[in-house]
């Protein structure tokens, strides 16, 4: 299984596309999220409201496609 991410020039721009919209997105924006990237999945992890987790796995769909996400978050 594969997280969607290539190593490689694409892959950095797709991560930092990806960093960029969850870090300036208006819900995610007010939460602490760190997305890390592993060959199995995306990760989410941090403090978050529901809402937050939920709006970057739609911006995660939304830039790199079908990718396993693992929300790892704790409610607050």
């Amino acid at each position: 299984m594969d997280s969607g991410i290539s190593n490689g020039a694409s892959g950095a721009g797709l991560r930092a596309a990806l960093m960029a919209a969850i870090a300036y997105d208006e819900v995610c924006c007010a939460c602490q999220l760190q997305i890390t990237f592993t060959p199995q999945a995306i990760i989410i992890n941090g403090r978050a409201m529901p809402s937050a987790a939920n709006r970057a796995r739609e911006i995660i769909r939304e830039i790199i496609g079908s990718a396993p996400v693992w929300d790892r978050t704790i409610s607050t």
